[in-house]
């Protein structure tokens, strides 16, 4: 259960960088219904399963919100360095900057 999980929070993360919000509700809500189904077949009680899918759903959320937060603030970040290596320039060559 800890490997799945690990890799949910992997998987998760990374896709707060690359993939929408509606995409990934699709995704995530195919992933727990397999954990599910995975987790009825391997004998437990339907309530445990109900429980042990929202536990992963909110999980999965919560980490695909970390790294959407993460990765937008790396590219706001990227973008101020680049924004002030240009006006620094000016500043040395006394320049004007363009836009």
């Amino acid at each position: 259960m800890l490997n799945s999980t690990l890799i949910v929070v992997a998987v998760s993360i990374a896709a707060g960088a690359t993939i929408r919000a509606w995409a990934f509700a699709t995704f995530a809500f195919l992933v727990v219904a397999a954990l599910g189904a995975v987790t009825l077949l391997k004998g437990s009680s339907l309530t445990e399963a109900i429980v042990s899918c929202l536990e992963v759903l909110v999980l999965m959320e919560i980490c695909y919100l970390a790294g959407l937060f993460a990765f937008s603030l790396w590219g706001h970040i990227q973008k101020r360095r680049k924004k002030n290596s240009i006006a620094d320039r000016s500043h040395v060559t006394g320049k004007r900057p363009h836009g």
